[in-house]
């Protein structure tokens, strides 16, 4: 299962749960006597204060569901830039006084040059794999990663979140327990601000990163033979 899926769904059972409660609060607040109005009192309040964090839990995932990456991609290409690479490093192979006839059918000046260029190739193209597929590979595998990372911690502060729900419902079995239920739901909310935030921060490390590595590799290969660029 797609890793943003999984948080959709468990974003369902989180509204699921909200409306379960409020069900069970409204329940309960019409068995209220009078001589316990304070109850209704200290819950409104606590509930109005609820409804804020709510209203920021559910604004956080308004642009994080738009923009979740895809990490399943992002490995898929750097594997396809690990099998380009090997295969210009096996070039190597075939540059080599052994398999090249210049020096058997090809005399003279020029043929001393070439001769001389054919190290500089082989370097460049280990270069190729080491100073510059390697390094774009790397990078994509580890953002890959650190999304994956990124919406699992995201998974498992909305199920702390659901066990948090979960308490806020059990306190809605008494009157006098009323008055907690929006005190357990908003402190659940927090935790996962808090949770979520983290992870938010090291996403933006990884991707820092990354985006350092795909910057210095931009500049090209180390070492381009001179033959190549003249």
């Amino acid at each position: 299962m797609n890793p943003v899926d999984r948080i959709i769904e468990l974003l369902r059972k989180i509204q699921d749960r909200i409306d379960q409660i409020t069900r069970l609060v409204n329940a309960v607040l019409g068995r209220i006597p009078f001589s316990l109005k304070w109850v209704a009192d200290r819950l409104r309040d606590g509930w109005d204060a609820m409804l804020t964090k709510l209203g920021e839990f559910w604004d956080w995932f308004a642009d994080k569901l738009s923009y979740c990456g895809d990490p399943f991609t992002l490995n898929g290409a750097a594997d396809g830039w690990k099998q380009m690479a090997a295969k210009v490093a096996r070039l190597n192979d075939d540059i080599t006084d052994l398999n090249l006839s210049v020096d058997d059918r090809w005399t003279g000046r020029a043929a001393d040059q070439y001769q001389q260029s054919i190290e500089p190739q082989r370097r460049a193209n280990t270069s190729i794999l080491s100073d510059y597929a390697e390094n774009i590979a790397g990078a994509m595998t580890t953002m890959a990663g650190a999304i994956i990372a990124f919406w699992a911690g995201v998974a498992v502060a909305i199920i702390a979140l659901l066990s948090a729900l979960a308490g806020a419902a059990v306190a809605t079995g008494t009157i006098i327990g009323l008055p907690a239920v929006p005190v357990l739901v908003t402190l659940g909310i927090v935790a996962f601000l808090v949770a979520a935030g983290a992870g938010v921060a090291v996403l933006y490390v990884a991707a820092g990163g990354a985006r350092s590595t795909l910057r210095s590799t931009s500049a090209g290969i180390a070492s381009w033979p001179q033959i190549a660029t003249r």
